[in-house]
């Protein structure tokens, strides 16, 4: 089976042309860009695994990573930064979150305690170390801050101010900013670069007080979940998914003259979506991930996972009840992952990478 078809790679024009010019190798990559995406995350973990067990071990040890996620994308980075073992951190992620049980009617208060007891199960005291003092990776946590009728926890006014903020992210993604505003705690505050795309941004330093807050309420899906109510060092307020702005990161990420040129973002999808209401937009496009080498899963691979596609949140409702179904389901996806990161091997030792690469 040709790696090619296993994966789906595309790129932004910058990410090409370096791709085009020097080859592929651990020292051209100056940043990470991690989507949010609830299960569809597993798809990755063997890669994952991969690429910080491994992969990016073996380039300079002098630069740093800047590691941008938002909701999963987060906590993946964050079990990376792991400065002791960062495979037996993700190894940890992926079982907590393989555990997940609900019973038939979970309400927000038991969705809630779940995904905070899978935080507690990976973001152990060496992972909290590596977040904050990591030589090379920098951990950026996307998360938004609650506007108007969102900043409620009343189900019908927040699912009203959902709604809106929807309806005119139609128009435009300029609009979030009356419901939403993007806040990035950040392990080293200026060091990405954010496009100018019309949405307010607040950066908050990352501290071992506010490390678990920000981590949790960057996958803080609203009305299935509650808010972080004031994190501490960031402006008072709810706090809930980055995804809502930043669901794939279309963002710069690195400045244009890097001597480290490339955003890597391993990916669950074939396509970068700039927000969460953004998914079914079809014109609505990535516009400055030009600097992005986007790692995706391939047709081939899609043909050995159950309906053709990643698991998602959806699901915990399509097997409601049959908590071995869904696994198995999911298994299925973790078994893909690991043809996804033979693939990529493959990729990385191709002489000519660029020629398998598609515009993103």
């Amino acid at each position: 089976m040709a790696f090619d078809d296993v994966l789906t790679i595309r790129a932004g024009r910058a990410a090409y042309a370096a791709l085009k010019k020097d080859g592929f190798s651990p020292r051209q990559v100056g940043a990470m860009s991690g989507a949010a995406g609830g299960p569809k995350w597993l798809i990755l973990s063997a890669l994952d695994r991969y690429l910080f067990g491994d992969w990016l071990a073996q380039g300079d040890a002098s630069h740093p990573i800047e590691m941008v996620g938002s909701s999963i994308g987060a906590w993946r980075f964050a079990a990376a930064c792991d400065r002791v073992d960062p495979v037996g951190a993700i190894n940890r992620l992926e079982s907590a979150y393989l555990s997940q049980r609900y019973s038939e009617r979970a309400d927000r208060n038991e969705i809630s305690g779940t995904i905070r007891g899978i935080l507690d199960t990976f973001l152990t005291d060496d992972v909290l170390d590596g977040v904050l003092t990591h030589p090379r990776y920098h951990l950026h946590v996307v998360t938004v801050r609650s506007r108007l009728l969102t900043r409620s926890e009343s189900r019908g006014v927040l699912a009203a101010g959902s709604a809106i903020s929807a309806l005119g992210n139609v128009v435009s993604r300029r609009t979030l900013n009356w419901f939403f505003e993007r806040v990035v705690f950040s392990r080293n505050q200026g060091s990405v670069q954010w496009a100018n795309d019309g949405l307010s941004r607040r950066t908050v330093g990352l501290t071992a007080a506010n490390v678990r807050d920000a981590v949790y309420a960057s996958g803080n899906v609203p009305l299935a979940m509650r808010g972080v109510v004031d994190p501490p060092g960031a402006p008072r307020g709810i706090y809930r998914d980055g995804g809502i702005v930043d669901y794939h990161i279309d963002q710069p990420l690195i400045a244009p003259d890097s001597d480290a040129p490339i955003v890597l973002m391993p990916h669950f999808d074939d396509k970068l979506v700039p927000g969460w209401f953004d998914k079914g937009l079809r014109w609505r496009r990535p516009r400055y991930a030009e600097n992005t080498l986007m790692i995706g899963p391939g047709p081939a691979l899609r043909e050995h996972l159950v309906a053709g596609k990643v698991p998602d949140r959806k699901d915990f409702y399509r097997y409601a009840g049959q908590d071995e179904a869904r696994l198995a389901a999911w298994q299925q996806a973790l078994d893909a992952g690991e043809r996804m990161r033979d693939a990529f091997i493959e990729f990385t030792q191709a002489p000519d990478p660029a020629r398998y690469v598609k515009p993103l």
